[in-house]
């Protein structure tokens, strides 16, 4: 995955440290949000499951350890700590839950930087010896065994609707349509008529319980096709 592709989530409650961070970080070339208490930062790491979190260790609502706890699990990005004083039991804590690396106040941002991309390789590596797993929110795919899981729970799929999801978890953030799914897992054309994928796509939904627009996983654009987010 390339730095245009990566996903940073910086969860840092002092507003002007957050834009400074964003910033350089977006000029970088990351994809970059902000959020600014703790009971946010849970709730946007289960929707958006960024590549990497900058997290503060002291935030409203709820603290950095608790925001730690709630990740889900199976979560494969990297974690920064942010913390403004040297606390030898938050610092295991925290590395318990989870946390690869600390960042202390006041933040260097050639040092944030330089770590961020070390972390990142080592990650990438990693990653590549276990390419036969794609991760996208809590769902997950094994490609050896052919199976989805949604929260580490295997979901029961047809062989086309493995074919269709596994295309959407290669994808994830593009918009895909009906000539592009029929084409990816049969390779013949669209004849504009066959609605078999929307079917599929309407079983898949029953079978990861989201049913109810808005939806969390597979979401109609309109006109357009169908989007897993990331």
């Amino acid at each position: 995955m390339t730095i245009l592709n990566k996903h940073i989530l910086i969860i840092e409650d002092d507003k002007r440290l957050n834009q400074m961070m964003s910033d350089m970080l977006f000029n970088e070339g990351y994809q970059v949000n902000s959020i600014f208490d703790g009971l946010s930062a849970i709730a946007a790491i289960k929707n958006h499951n960024p590549d990497i979190i900058l997290l503060d260790m002291m935030l409203p609502g709820c603290d950095g350890l608790d925001v730690l706890r709630n990740i889900p699990q199976g979560f494969a990005g990297i974690i920064f700590m942010i913390t403004a004083k040297q606390d030898e039991f938050l610092e295991v804590s925290a590395l318990n839950l989870g946390v690869h690396d600390y960042i202390e106040k006041p933040i260097r941002p050639h040092i944030l930087l330089a770590k961020i991309k070390a972390l990142s390789r080592l990650n990438e590596n990693s990653c590549a010896t276990h390419s036969d797993l794609i991760k996208v929110q809590d769902l997950k795919i094994n490609i050896n065994s052919r199976q989805l899981f949604l929260s580490d729970t295997l979901i029961d799929v047809t062989e086309a609707e493995y074919e269709i999801m596994l295309y959407f978890m290669r994808n994830p953030g593009d918009i895909l349509n009906r000539e592009m799914i029929i084409k990816e897992i049969r390779n013949i054309e669209y004849d504009g008529l066959d609605r078999s994928i929307d079917m599929r796509v309407s079983s898949l939904r029953k079978k990861l319980f989201d049913t109810k627009p808005p939806y969390k996983y597979i979401k109609t654009i309109r006109a357009k096709g169908y989007i897993l987010p990331r």
